[in-house]
C-alpha cells in the first residue's frame, strides 16, 4: 500500500501541475480570442465568455497534462534508481499501473461528463451569448463614447447630444437580401439608435451614402437592420450531434425514432465521447514505458515524445474514425473506437516489452 499511495500522490500532484502549466500557456490565446469576438463589451462579459471557448479545449489539455505527468513521474523513478529498487524487490510493473489507473478513472469520468453533458449546452449558447452581450453593449454605451466597432457595425461620431450621435460616419451591412455581403457606408449629421429583440433602428438626419447603395437610407428617414445580420447570428440546428447531450442521443437511439443517417451520427458521437474518456488509460499504458526508457537527464526528450504521442493520437482520432464512419467502412461505434484500438495495441506491446526487460 505504501507504493500505491506514493505513486498516487506523485501522479496526482504532477497531473495538477501539468494541467495548470498548460492552462497558463493556453489562457492568453483563449482570452485574446474572447476579447476579439466580444470587442467593446465589459470585462465581466469577457470573463463569462472565456469558459465557453475553453471548455472545448479542456479534455485535450487535461489528457495531455496527465500523459506528461505519467512520463515525468516514471522518468524520475528511473533517473533516481527507484525503479531498479522496485524491480529488485520483486514488484511487478503491473502493480505500478494501479495508482495511475485510479487517477485515469477519475479524470475519464469527469471528461465524459464534461463533453457529454456540459459542453454541448455551452456550445449551443455561445453564439447567442456573444450576440446578446454585443447588443447590450450598444444599448448601454458610456455617455462620452463616440466610436465603436462591434460585429459588422462601425460608428464614429464627432460628438454626442444626449443619447444621439452627431456628425457621424457609419459602416453597416446592407439589409437588402440581394446585396447580402455588401457593406453600406453612410455619413449623417445626426443618428438616433434604438433596439428591440430583432432589429436595430437608426433615425438619420441629413444622411448621405458613400457607396452606390443609395436607395435604402435615402431622404433622412432612416431604417432598420436585423441584429442577425450585424452579428452574423445564425439559427442553430439543435438536432446536430455536437449540440446534443449524450443521454439525450442515447434516448433517441433507444426509441428508434431517428432516420438511419441521423442515428449513425448520434451513435458515432456518443462513442467518440466515450473513447475520448478512455484516452487516459491509453496514455498511462504508453507514458509509463516512455518515462522509464527515456530517463536520466533526458526528461525533455521524454516530454517531447509524450507530446508527439498525444498530438498524433488526437489527429488520427479526429480524422480516421469519422472517415471510416462516413464511408461505411466500419459501423459507427467501431469507427469511433478505431484509433483507440490501434493505440491500445501499441500500449499493450510497450507494456509487454517493459515486463520482459
Amino acid at each position: 500500500m505504501t507504493l500505491f499511495f506514493y505513486l498516487l500522490r506523485a501522479l496526482a500532484t504532477s497531473t495538477a501541475f501539468a494541467i495548470g502549466a498548460l492552462g497558463f500557456v493556453v489562457f492568453p490565446a483563449v482570452a485574446v480570442s474572447a476579447v476579439h469576438k466580444l470587442g467593446g463589451v465589459s470585462l465581466g462579459a469577457v470573463l463569462r465568455y472565456i469558459p465557453m471557448i475553453g471548455i472545448q479545449l479542456t479534455p485535450y489539455l487535461v489528457s495531455l497534462g496527465f500523459l506528461l505527468a505519467v512520463v515525468s513521474t516514471f522518468g524520475r523513478l528511473a533517473s533516481d534508481r527507484e525503479w531498479i529498487a522496485l524491480q529488485m524487490a520483486g514488484v511487478h510493473p503491473a502493480r505500478a499501473l494501479v495508482p495511475g489507473a485510479v487517477v485515469a478513472g477519475v479524470l475519464a469520468a469527469g471528461t465524459i461528463w464534461l463533453i457529454g453533458t456540459l459542453s454541448p449546452q455551452w456550445s449551443l449558447e455561445k453564439d447567442n451569448f456573444r450576440a446578446n452581450m454585443l447588443v447590450q453593449t450598444l444599448r448601454n454605451l458610456a455617455p462620452g463614447r463616440t466610436e465603436f466597432d462591434i460585429g459588422r457595425f462601425y460608428l464614429s461620431a464627432r460628438g454626442r447630444d444626449g443619447a444621439a450621435f452627431t456628425e457621424v460616419q457609419i459602416r453597416v451591412p446592407n439589409p437588402d437580401p440581394l446585396a447580402e455581403n455588401e457593406i453600406l457606408a453612410l455619413v449623417a449629421d445626426r443618428v438616433d439608435i434604438t433596439f428591440d429583440d430583432t432589429f436595430m433602428y437608426m433615425a438619420l438626419t441629413d444622411v448621405r451614402t458613400v457607396n452606390r447603395t443609395e436607395a435604402y437610407f435615402g431622404g433622412g428617414n432612416g431604417g432598420r437592420i436585423p441584429l442577425d445580420l450585424i452579428f452574423q447570428r445564425r439559427a442553430k440546428d439543435e438536432t446536430r450531434a455536437k449540440y446534443r447531450t449524450s443521454s439525450g442521443m442515447l434516448r433517441d437511439i433507444a426509441d428508434g425514432v431517428l432516420e438511419p443517417d441521423m442515428r449513425s451520427k448520434y451513435v458515432f458521437e456518443v462513442h467518440q465521447r466515450w473513447s475520448l474518456g478512455a484516452t487516459y488509460f491509453l496514455f498511462l499504458l504508453i507514458g509509463m514505458p516512455t518515462g522509464l526508457w527515456l530517463r536520466a537527464g533526458t526528461q525533455l526528450t521524454a516530454l517531447g515524445a509524450a507530446s508527439v504521442y498525444a498530438f498524433a493520437y488526437y489527429i488520427f482520432s479526429l480524422r480516421l474514425g469519422q472517415s471510416l464512419a462516413e464511408k461505411g467502412v466500419l459501423p459507427p461505434e467501431l469507427a469511433a473506437w478505431s484509433t483507440t484500438g490501434i493505440a491500445l495495441v501499441i500500449g499493450v506491446f510497450m507494456q509487454w516489452r517493459l515486463a520482459k526487460r
